[in-house]
């Protein structure tokens, strides 16, 4: 899927006869805008289920706090959960849940956590869409919809046009809300006096320029008697719920009547009953009010507290089950990130046992994911010896600056490769400057790509480095002032030791056993092979084996092993010479 550039006019006094893009042109004037599309259409347009596309998915989740916890929380819910084991990585989760469906709850709060903290009435806004994107995504359960969190998604942006006018034009914003309570304007009639146009014109105008689904741009546009889908009806629906439930204009009795009128503009095409409504509204209270517990939002305790008192006096009957006020994570005090650490491992440990069927691929990224989260560190990347062992080279990475960062880890497997690949061939992990001072090569080489401190812990298997897992800390992040414990560099290295366990067990796996490690340098594999191994696999093809199904089952290319039989025979026309 190709998705569109902003090529939209940024001068904030450049004519433009449209209003909407006049608008629109003015908003990509700012700093921050621009930052906002990139991410969003870099998320919509990881379209591919492949490793690289869970790799790029990965670094844009791990970037937010709350897109991690939100992803991994909807790959325990019941809707995916399909093991009785708990989820602890974003990666794994991510593998569950695939693309598509990441791609649409991480671009949902993408656009909460860019404008949630910017004012008192952005805030209650993006509230408000949050609530509208959870009722959508339950009253999609409800109804037995297939992609829930695409309604999730429309609910999230049905109110985009209005949130970027209150960000960017806060004083026509609020003449707009003064002509709707002070004169009884309609929402209709006060944004065409204001603005010359309505909310969702401009919603829909960023939501089709950034290449969001077709969904998303009729749901902006849905309502009760107009929506041109199942999805637009549902998102017409909910926005509506919201509002009547939760609109300040709407507090005591005048919720209930509100409600009355949503459920009768909306009965011929969502039919729920009041026990389903009841739960959509609980449920959707929970998953918002799990949002804001998070550390890094801001919390108001308060006003959930009248939200639930609202919906409870507006459904009637006993107060609505949204569970109590928790966090959704504890403090990342010393024994929680103990705790964290110890989760990601088991799941580490898990995946590395052939038999999970995890591939090699992921099983790397989630042991990236595991140092980066438990160290935590800025930057984590797992490079291998290529496949003629000449060069080490950066395979895949997590973290801030990842992609600018791995095409410099390139280096040949000599003395002129530098501080990693010297690090790598002495076998021992190291990091600098815990362990020792640096030395002038490595102050020089860390100087030149911004690098605070250091660490290279060599994976090596069947007696052979194969490559190494590499992490830091960047110059000017908060990070970079502290230097990691014995606890936490004991912690890295039984990573390291997982992924050797993860590359033999799939070696000595029959054939058939799993999947072979796609995407992932078949040396990884083929070179932890010992020099008897290699033998037994040169006499199966000697005896008619074929190279095809030999290299499928045991992870080595072809080549490799055309080149084993050619040494093999080559060593023993040497000893029958000598004979």
């Amino acid at each position: 899927m190709t998705v569109p550039a902003l090529h939209l006019p940024v001068a904030a006094d450049a004519p433009d006869d449209n209003p909407v893009r006049a608008r629109l042109g003015r908003i990509l004037g700012g700093s921050d805008f621009p930052a906002l599309s990139k991410q969003i259409i870099e998320m919509i347009s990881s379209l591919d289920e492949d490793g690289n596309s869970l790799q790029r998915l990965a670094n844009v989740v791990l970037r937010e706090y709350s897109l991690t916890l939100s992803v991994v929380r909807t790959a325990n819910s019941v809707h995916y959960r399909r093991s009785g084991r708990a989820i602890q990585s974003a990666t794994h989760a991510m593998m569950m849940l695939g693309a598509k469906t990441v791609r649409q709850l991480a671009s949902s709060l993408l656009l909460f956590e860019n404008f949630h903290r910017r004012s008192p009435a952005l805030k209650e806004l993006m509230l408000l869409s949050l609530l509208t994107a959870n009722h959508a995504r339950e009253v999609a359960n409800v109804l037995g919809l297939q992609e829930p969190e695409e309604a999730h998604l429309c609910g999230m942006f049905r109110n985009l046009g209005e949130v970027l006018i209150a960000c960017h034009f806060a004083e026509d914003y609020a003449r707009i809300q003064a002509m709707m309570r002070d004169d009884g304007a309609t929402e209709s009639g006060a944004t065409k006096a204001v603005l010359g146009f309505a909310f969702g014109d401009l919603g829909v105008e960023v939501a089709s320029q950034w290449g969001m689904p077709e969904s998303v741009v009729q749901g902006i546009r849905a309502r009760a008697a107009s929506s041109v889908s199942r999805s637009a009806s549902i998102t017409a629906f909910s926005h509506d719920l919201t509002y009547a439930l939760y609109h300040r204009e709407h507090a005591g009795n005048a919720g209930a009547a509100a409600l009355e009128v949503v459920l009768e503009q909306h009965a011929a095409r969502i039919k729920l009953t009041r026990e389903q409504l009841r739960a959509v509204v609980a449920a959707a209270l929970h998953e918002t009010r799990e949002i804001f517990s998070s550390p890094h939002i801001p919390t108001d305790r308060l006003r959930f507290r009248q939200l639930s008192d609202g919906a409870t006096a507006a459904l009637g009957g006993a107060t609505l089950a949204t569970g109590e006020w928790q966090a959704t994570v504890q403090d990342a005090g010393e024994s929680d990130a103990t705790d964290l650490r110890h989760r990601l491992r088991l799941e580490l440990e898990g995946a590395a046992d052939a038999l999970s069927g995890t591939s090699l691929s992921d099983v790397l990224l989630l042991g990236l994911e595991a140092a980066l989260r438990g160290g935590p560190f800025d930057r984590v990347m797992m490079c291998v010896v290529d496949a003629d062992r000449g060069r080490l080279v950066a395979r895949s990475g997590l973290g801030e600056g990842i992609d600018a960062l791995m095409p410099h880890f390139d280096f040949p497997m000599t003395m002129r490769g530098g501080p990693i690949v010297l690090a790598t061939q002495q076998r021992h992990a190291l990091y600098v400057p815990a362990d020792r001072p640096m030395n002038v090569a490595e102050a020089r080489w860390a100087s030149s790509l911004a690098v605070a401190q250091f660490g290279v812990f060599p994976v090596v298997a069947g007696g052979k480095i194969v490559g190494c897992l590499y992490c830091d800390r960047t110059v000017g992040s908060p990070l970079a002032a502290v230097l990691p414990d014995r606890a936490t560099l004991r912690y890295l290295k039984s990573l390291t030791d997982l992924v050797v366990t993860a590359i033999g067990s799939r070696r000595r796996l029959p054939a058939g056993a799993v999947s072979p490690a796609q995407g992932v340098p078949l040396a990884v594999v083929a070179g932890t092979f010992s020099a008897e191994e290699k033998a037994d696999l040169v006499v199966r093809l000697l005896q008619g084996a074929a190279p095809e199904a030999l290299s499928q089952e045991q992870g080595v290319p072809v080549s490799e092993l055309a080149a084993w039989r050619a040494d093999f025979l080559a060593g023993a026309i040497a000893r029958l010479g000598q004979s």
